[in-house]
């Protein structure tokens, strides 16, 4: 058993990948056993564990059922050689299946058709009077067999390995010599080889030196054991990957040491994919200094810092980090601000998990030369507010988006037109004033610190009137709605005074029945009068005879009278019976 199973040996059971993590005794059973890590996380029953023992650890740390317990004699599905791949998949025997079958359409009275049933395999099929080619799955078949003329070549889940490229005791480089791939298909410039039976990064480098135009692989979802290369193999290596330009390691559990020393083997290397691998953070090896492009998705990255060694790349341009853990800036445990090469213009942050405003405004000192931000599908977008506490759409939260970015000119796919920043820019100054006033002024200086951009938009726009109300009271709040009242009444040399605060909509029939109460007299034999504070002017002179028409009128000595209200039984609110916050009622008898 030992020399058919080891430690990191590649298998497959019904179509299933795993990865051989332990070979010997399972605690309360006989015989030997292989625990197994699943490619597929819930494959598996455990995390490497039985009866509280720990056997194996698992690559794959975000799930507790990868594992499994194999019994040796069990036989594993067969594996292929990249020939028998290939052949598997572009030219294989076609299939019999009884249940398809040809119908042809006839004309009305065909009577040669129904006297010789065979007849009609000869006859050409027509569409619209039109005579059309049958294409049948041979035709197809055959042209797909056509192996050497192949550019795309797709072999993901084939069960395949490489084993006459492994690297055996006493040699220092895999076998020389190998022509089955170029004869196969040699003018293959795309090739996809993940989920397959590797074990050694030298079986896909004696695969891809036998195709000289590759310009894309793709090995995503493989569990290499062993990544290293001898130092006779180095310069087949960047020999066999000169050509190629765009690479996925993606799924490969790798750690970045690993996937970071892969790279430099690609001198050509400009866009870089390495999503789905688990990566909390990244340690300080560096990728090629040539990329581009490069792509870090759904990995469980959880603030930018944990990035900080790719700033370092001077070619940079795009940097996609959809679907992490995102929220910060710098991590607790690490105070080091990143700051990229201006040569990063595009950014990909959606699905993550951004919640302030204060991330938005640090984005162009750590990307100095941002044009292209994707943001959406954050949760700051989903409970975002007003300064008066009106519920903003997502649209609206892109909107102060562009007006604190200044550098953007894509949001989100979007050309950002000179309208669009010009509302946007407006918009967000309104906000900041409206902020302002609803804020005691003693909290300005804090509100201004967390608008970067408000020197700037004032230079550029004016700067707003900011008119404080209430106090700084934001008027959605209780606080804002209630209104003051001083009620008295007045008995002979005796007056009884109650104060209270309502809501501005309570209707005239709740404050009478208030009053009523406090002043222990009945609803319907009080009256209130709301004394406004305005005072009028008021004629006392006598008024003229309607019949002395041209005689001048008299005009009488002028004074002056307070404007008063009666506040009338009803339904009508309060609030729209007074003016102001606070206000003096007198109680009357009727």
């Amino acid at each position: 058993m030992a020399a058919e199973f080891y430690v990191g040996k590649r298998l497959s059971y019904d179509n299933q990948l795993c990865t051989v993590r332990y070979i010997g005794e399972v605690k309360g059973t006989k015989g030997k056993w292989l625990g197994v890590e699943w490619d597929d996380p819930i494959r598996g029953k455990h995390s490497g564990e039985h009866g509280g023992t720990k056997y194996f650890e698992t690559l794959n740390q975000s799930t507790a059922t990868s594992a499994s317990f194999i019994r040796p004699a069990r036989k594993p599905d067969p594996s292929r050689s990249f020939t028998e791949a290939l052949k598997a998949k572009y030219a294989s025997d076609p299939v019999q299946d009884p249940s398809i079958h040809i119908v042809f359409a006839t004309k009305p009275g065909d009577n040669a058709l129904k006297k010789d049933p065979l007849a009609r395999i000869n006859q050409p099929i027509r569409i619209s009077g039109k005579e059309v080619e049958e294409v049948g799955f041979d035709k197809i078949r055959k042209q797909l067999a056509q192996l050497s003329e192949l550019k795309i070549v797709i072999l993901d889940g084939l069960r395949m390995d490489r084993s006459v490229a492994r690297l055996r005791e006493g040699m220092e480089e895999w076998e020389k010599g190998l022509t089955d791939v170029r004869e196969a298909c040699p003018k293959a410039v795309e090739l996809d080889l993940s989920r397959n039976l590797f074990e050694e990064w030298r079986e896909v480098a004696s695969i891809c030196e036998q195709l000289e135009k590759l310009k894309s692989l793709r090995v995503d979802g493989n569990r290499f054991r062993d990544t290293s290369i001898t130092p006779s193999e180095c310069s087949r290596c960047l020999a066999a990957f000169a050509n190629i330009n765009d690479l996925k390691l993606e799924d490969t559990l790798l750690p970045w040491k690993s996937i970071a020393s892969l790279t430099h083997l690609f001198p050509a290397l400009t866009t870089f994919s390495a999503s789905s691998n688990y990566y909390a953070s990244l340690t300080s090896h560096s990728l090629n200094p040539a990329i581009k492009s490069l792509t870090l998705e759904d990995n469980s990255l959880s603030s930018l810092s944990a990035i900080s060694s790719l700033a370092s790349l001077p070619s940079l341009s795009r940097l996609i980090l959809k679907s992490n853990k995102i929220s910060v800036i710098t991590a607790d445990s690490s105070p080091s601000f990143p700051v990229f090469s201006p040569s990063v213009t595009e950014v990909d942050l959606t699905h993550n998990d951004i919640s302030t405003w204060s991330f938005i405004d640090a984005l162009p000192r750590i990307f100095p030369g941002l044009a292209s931000l994707r943001i959406s599908h954050n949760p700051l977008y989903a409970h975002l507010q007003t300064p008066d506490g009106r519920t903003m759409t997502p649209e609206d939260g892109y909107m102060l988006t562009i007006a604190r970015l200044s550098c953007l000119r894509t949001l989100n796919y979007s050309h950002i037109t000179d309208k669009e920043r010009l509302n946007a820019e407006s918009y967000y100054l309104s906000l900041i004033a409206k902020e302002l006033a609803y804020a005691p002024e003693k909290d300005a200086p804090a509100i201004l610190e967390s608008h970067p951009r408000y020197k700037e938009l004032c230079e550029e726009y004016g700067e707003p009137v900011i008119a404080r109300e209430q106090g700084g009271v934001n008027p959605n709040s209780l606080a804002a709605r209630l209104v003051r009242l001083n009620l008295y009444m007045k008995d002979g040399l005796e007056t009884s005074q109650v104060e209270m605060e309502i809501p501005g909509r309570c209707t005239a029939y709740t404050l009478i029945g208030m009053v009523s109460r406090d002043f222990q007299i009945r609803p319907r034999a009080l009256r209130l009068v709301w004394e406004t504070g305005d005072w009028m002017p008021a004629s006392k002179g006598v008024e003229a005879d309607d019949t002395d028409s041209d005689s001048e009128e008299e005009e009488g000595e002028v004074g002056k009278v307070m404007r008063e209200v009666e506040i009338v039984p009803g339904t009508r609110s309060v609030g729209t019976w007074i003016e102001g916050k606070e206000a003096t009622i007198r109680v009357e008898l009727r």
